[in-house]
């Protein structure tokens, strides 16, 4: 299927959109994030501790710590990550290959746009994810911030 510069670029955008906020849904139901966020801020209390006190047998509890204010966002990142990249591989698939161009830059950005302004599907999806990634944390709460 050959879909021309502005339909693919709406398509990657929209499904960008769309995996983020599948994204969010499964670690708002995936995690505890009253807990994170408890677990973050004594971490954070812990980690001033520490540098005042520099002690160096309260590092076993600091990761400790860490760790399991983490585990939760893993859980969620396994059961999203595998289906990203099947989503990202088909929509390839559908739009060209890895490779085609879905949008142009005015912007002349190294090794991401190429010298006539073009933008590869990887590009163009990680810029798309990335742009609207914080703000769908903070609408839907499960920002990582304290």
């Amino acid at each position: 299927m050959k879909v021309g510069i502005p339909e693919a670029t709406l398509i990657v955008t929209l499904t960008a959109l769309g995996l983020q906020i599948l994204s969010n849904i499964v670690i708002r139901l995936l995690v505890d994030l009253k807990k994170e966020k408890r677990l973050r801020t004594e971490v954070a209390a812990f980690d001033k501790e520490l540098r005042e006190a520099t002690l160096k047998k309260d590092k076993d509890k600091e990761e400790k710590m860490r760790l399991q204010a983490s585990t939760g966002r893993l859980k969620a990142t396994l059961f999203t990550y595998v289906p990203f990249l099947l989503v990202y591989y088909f929509m390839a698939s559908q739009l060209g290959g890895l490779s085609t161009v879905v949008a142009h830059s005015p912007i002349p950005i190294p090794y991401v746009v190429s010298a006539t302004g073009g933008m590869a599907l990887f590009w163009w999806y990680s810029l798309s994810s990335f742009s609207i990634t914080f703000a769908l944390q903070k609408v839907l709460g499960t920002s990582m911030s304290l």
